[in-house]
């Protein structure tokens, strides 16, 4: 038996930047009282900018194509750099904050006091970055070219490519407030690494995924959906040394990532991950790519990271970054949101 995300804990905190995304989703059934669906860390990101988190677009439009579409529901997200946030930590916070719906967060979802982490890890708000009926139905922001412009006629999106291999799954968060004691990350320069430079490098992930006992070869799960349905995360943010570089894409990279000959490999929560490159040695701390998905979590399998030393991916990301502090003004130029009609609630930053 190995471990997956099974790298050491970040305790020394080389990897400030990097942050746990922590989702709190409720459904709002017509005529009946709300529904907490899940209230804990779904996904990964790294600070790229002041209010600027980094992330994967299966991530942020997770909600409008694989749940429930873009109605029926309220979706905040809070994101946290401590090298240690729970979901029960996270579900104290909601409860201790006032947030919207935290009434609802009993039974399983409750906060137990006795099990907090010492000291109480902070948690930063995400803008609402679309709105629907006045209900905050968007998170975060989606490459403009990874969902089509229709809805399905059950409300929800579809995916442009269905191959998250080729796909540009990339998304950012933008924070209500500018972070002031973390470094943002720096990102590589577009066309700034050729395949000579990438195959057989070693790669370095860095998350908050979950850490499943597996055995190689066997799924340990029927499927993707919130990680309450999974079994529950860690909470701990993780470096993950994922082996070499072993194939080199246009838009992706993969690793080996084989728990038979010794790597870390990425699970669930991991998702919008960074990617950093070690070189004799040395961990260059520039972001690569960002942890996309599409084959088996959690078995050493070859789930690719997203390129973002490319103009399709930089061009979404300066966008966001230009636009940061206007919230309203970066989901009409920037994301597919504009797409469903979410920023027409949104009012300009002052």
């Amino acid at each position: 038996m190995v471990q997956a995300s099974d790298g050491a804990t970040d305790m020394a905190g080389q990897y400030p930047a990097v942050a746990g995304y922590y989702e709190f989703f409720v459904y709002l059934p017509a005529g009946q009282p709300p529904e907490v669906a899940y209230a804990e860390e779904s996904c990964s990101g790294t600070l790229i900018a002041p209010q600027v988190l980094l992330t994967a677009a299966h991530c942020t439009a997770f909600n409008y194509t694989e749940d429930i579409g873009v109605a029926g529901y309220s979706s905040e997200v809070w994101v946290s750099f401590d090298v240690t946030a729970t979901a029960n930590d996270f579900r104290c916070f909601l409860t201790g904050s006032g947030a919207q719906y935290a009434e609802y967060l009993v039974g399983e979802y409750a906060c137990n006091a006795a099990e907090q982490t010492l000291p109480a890890p902070m948690f930063r708000r995400a803008a609402t970055t679309g709105r629907k009926d006045g209900v905050s139905i968007a998170h975060g922001l989606t490459h403009p070219a990874y969902l089509r412009r229709e809805l399905r006629k059950d409300g929800r999106a579809a995916r442009a490519e269905r191959n998250l291999q080729n796909a540009p799954d990339v998304g950012a968060l933008i924070l209500e407030a500018r972070v002031e004691d973390i470094v943002p990350m720096r990102l590589r320069a577009v066309g700034e690494l050729g395949a000579a430079d990438l195959i057989g490098t070693q790669a370095i992930g860095v998350g908050y995924g979950l850490n499943w006992g597996k055995a190689t070869g066997r799924q340990p799960t029927a499927g993707l959906g919130p990680m309450t349905d999974l079994g529950g995360g860690s909470g701990v943010r993780r470096i993950a040394r994922l082996g070499p570089i072993e194939v080199v894409k246009t838009n992706s990279l993969w690793r080996r990532q084989s728990a038979q000959k010794g790597d870390d490999t990425v699970c669930f929560g991991d998702s919008g991950s960074p990617l950093f490159l070690e070189r004799n040695g040395i961990v260059e701390p520039i972001v690569t790519a960002v942890l996309s998905g599409a084959t088996n979590w959690c078995q050493g399998s070859k789930d690719p990271y997203y390129r973002i030393d490319q103009p399709a991916a930089r061009d979404f990301i300066q966008c966001v970054e230009v636009h940061q502090d206007d919230v309203a003004a970066a989901c009409r130029e920037c994301g597919a949101e504009a797409y469903f009609g979410l920023c027409e609630e949104l009012q300009p930053t002052p």
